[in-house]
């Protein structure tokens, strides 16, 4: 079988697709206490004729939104040493042997619709190594790739206990990884000198 040169701007466009996940899912679910509870505290304000009943209510936006503000600054921070470590290359990679797919329940304040979750239901690749990686919301694995694009669901039944995975991260975000089988990609040649590991 032939196996497809997996080359360092592959690898950056699937973990920037990690990153803009994670982090704009880190604050955005505070908006679904702010907008509503902002909404409140102005009409019971106005319903009631007194200021202090409708700053009472605020104080629980207000909470939010500071912290918004907080995870807002934070997300721009991080997003900025982010960029620099994608500029440049920062990458680690290994070789893992996988060992079996779970599902797991985090706590992750998130939104559907109009209503706010506190915990998800979310799928993990567990590697014998002890590392896992969870799978991020797309409809399609390596888009780039001409061959071996596969859906979440293709990817789970094309992996196999004992299967070797490369497993790359960026290196300080190790939660921003991706995994690639090695039955399919094989690492380019700069990719090889540049990181002993593998």
């Amino acid at each position: 079988m032939k196996k497809e040169t997996l080359l360092l701007h592959h690898i950056m466009q699937d973990l920037k697709i990690v990153a803009r996940f994670q982090m704009s899912n880190a604050a955005d679910w505070r908006l679904s206490f702010i907008i509503p509870v902002t909404l409140l505290s102005v009409i019971f304000g106005w319903l009631f004729k007194n200021i202090w009943i409708g700053l009472f209510i605020f104080s629980v936006a207000a909470y939010h939104i500071v912290r918004y503000v907080i995870e807002c600054k934070d997300y721009f921070a991080k997003k900025k040493v982010m960029m620099e470590s994608f500029d440049r290359a920062d990458i680690s990679i290994s070789v893992e042997r996988f060992s079996h797919l779970a599902d797991e329940t985090i706590y992750e304040p998130h939104r559907i619709g109009n209503r706010g979750y506190t915990t998800k239901y979310v799928r993990y690749y567990y590697f014998a190594s002890g590392c896992k990686w969870r799978i991020p919301p797309v409809y399609k694995h390596y888009a780039w790739s001409n061959e071996y694009y596969v859906s979440p669901k293709g990817l789970e039944n094309i992996s196999i206990e004992g299967d070797e995975f490369y497993f790359v991260s960026l290196q300080g975000y190790h939660d921003i990884a991706y995994i690639y089988p090695c039955k399919n990609f094989v690492l380019d040649d700069k990719l090889m000198k540049q990181n002993q590991t593998v």
